[in-house]
């Protein structure tokens, strides 16, 4: 069976026995896991922005909190952050997984060169021809868990560290592995909107109505920029129970909405400085 692309979190086989985590409600229980996969994902070394940490209930955060009265699964920082406690102990940290990519990047480059200085035409394969393949299957077989190229990066980075790289001029479908980096995180918290919310909207809305663009990350960027605008008013919002239609229908035309407002930029529309307010 082939294996699976992607980034993994570890979680010991006691981890929901162990007491700290027994005493949990469902609620906090969740809220440990989902902290963990997304301090994972973003290599954050444990640190969970106070931005973050608002999509979790506060009563499941006090749980943490609580949970130890020397080690509890989650502190409070000065700053307003939360950390993670014992993260570090079960999963590879940014400095890590950066090394061994590293390893992994010289690797490629050792092989590519051993393949270009191989690479003499002969009616049979020589010795050095087939050190040369040898060397490039084991590199291609140099992969972990931590190896896995995304466009992840670390929300408590400040913007510019990692520059995205550039987009080809071609329209592509949303990718699979294509998440919001650290301009998006500081713009859904500049904004006060739900940034992990708009994210979902954002990628279903590209695959339900099979969505090309030539930059996601600025796509995303313009569609942050503009929720506000159609966010629910307060007291406006109708009862999916008493009127589902009329739910389901102003959720599916805002985000119409916010969609013609992305492709605009992109297509160079005379009035999107107009429609920015500009």
């Amino acid at each position: 069976m082939a294996r699976r692309e992607g980034l993994f979190a570890r979680l010991s086989l006691d981890y929901a026995d162990h007491p700290k985590i027994a005493v949990l409600s469902d609620e906090a229980f969740r809220a440990h896991v989902e902290m963990i996969l997304y301090s994972r994902k973003y290599m954050t070394d444990g640190q969970i922005a106070k931005q973050i940490a608002k999509r979790w209930p506060q009563q499941a955060l006090s749980e943490l909190q609580a949970n130890d009265t020397e080690a509890p699964s989650l502190l409070e920082l000065d700053s307003g952050d939360y950390l993670l406690h014992g993260f570090e102990d079960m999963q590879e940290t940014k400095q890590e997984i950066e090394a061994k990519r590293q390893v992994r990047a010289e690797a490629g480059r050792k092989g590519g060169r051993a393949k270009k200085q191989n690479a003499k035409p002969a009616p049979s394969k020589t010795p050095s021809k087939v050190s040369s393949n040898l060397l490039s299957k084991n590199v291609a077989e140099i992969e972990t868990e931590s190896e896995t190229e995304l466009s992840n990066k670390p929300p408590v980075s400040p913007p510019g560290d990692n520059p995205q790289p550039k987009p080809t001029s071609r329209k592509t479908r949303i990718p699979d592995d294509w998440a919001p980096n650290e301009s998006h995180e500081a713009k859904a918290a500049e904004l006060g909107v739900d940034l992990h919310a708009e994210t979902e909207k954002f990628r279903d809305h590209a695959i339900a109505n099979g969505k090309t663009f030539v930059d996601w990350s600025r796509g995303f960027h313009t569609w942050l920029n503009n929720a506000p605008k159609f966010a629910p008013r307060p007291g406006s919002r109708p009862s999916e129970r008493d009127s589902p239609r009329t739910f389901g229908q102003m959720k599916h035309d805002n985000n119409l909405a916010l969609w013609a407002q992305v492709q605009a930029e992109e297509e160079g529309n005379e009035e999107w400085p107009r429609q920015l307010g500009a």
